[in-house]
């Protein structure tokens, strides 16, 4: 089982909405928000914890996924962790210096770890701009991800960090690219 930390505002509620409506297709996904705790989808395990902020982590690993504009957790993160950032976010990035946890950047310009090369009303194209390790141990190569909008998302940067959540899950081969 794998756990997932969507840390920022209860508000901003995009990846949440990707999460439900996308990631339950393969995985049974426990999402805990507030005081409730809802169970959907089929699949592998993945416990998603949406909250403000994190006051203690005793995990072994974990995969923290920054909301737009959420603060980096002030605590010790396991050694196994990953974390998942907005590149526009200079409080963010200037909180993740510190860390030495793996950082995937996510944002508008080659200089980050996933950033797109097209953006029309219909979808987006994400690139990997460099090799990440998914959680499995497995070595993503950069490649392309051409990702079609059901919607026209309110946030660019939630479709980029979903997408590079899905990497990090290694969701990538099961799918042939069909991450959403």
């Amino acid at each position: 089982m794998t756990t997932v930390f969507l840390i920022g505002d209860y508000d901003d509620t995009g990846l949440e909405s990707l999460i439900k409506s996308n990631l339950t297709n393969t995985y049974s996904v426990t999402y805990i928000k507030n005081d409730s705790v809802s169970r959907l989808g089929k699949g592998y395990n993945l416990i998603v914890v949406d909250a403000p902020h994190l006051g203690f982590i005793e995990l072994d690993e974990c995969i923290i996924v920054m909301k737009d504009y959420g603060d980096v957790p002030s605590v010790i993160l396991p050694e196994k962790s990953i974390v998942i950032a907005n590149s526009e976010n200079t409080g963010q990035l200037n909180s993740l210096e510190i860390l030495e946890q793996r950082v995937i950047t996510c944002g508008k310009t080659g200089r980050d770890t996933l950033s797109y090369t097209s953006l029309t009303y219909d979808g987006i194209v994400i690139s990997l701009n460099r090799e990440i390790t998914a959680f499995s141990g497995k070595k993503v190569q950069p490649l392309e991800i051409p990702v079609k909008f059901t919607s026209t998302p309110d946030n660019v940067y939630d479709t980029i960090a979903y997408t590079a959540l899905r990497l990090v899950l290694d969701d990538y081969d099961s799918e042939i690219g069909l991450l959403y």
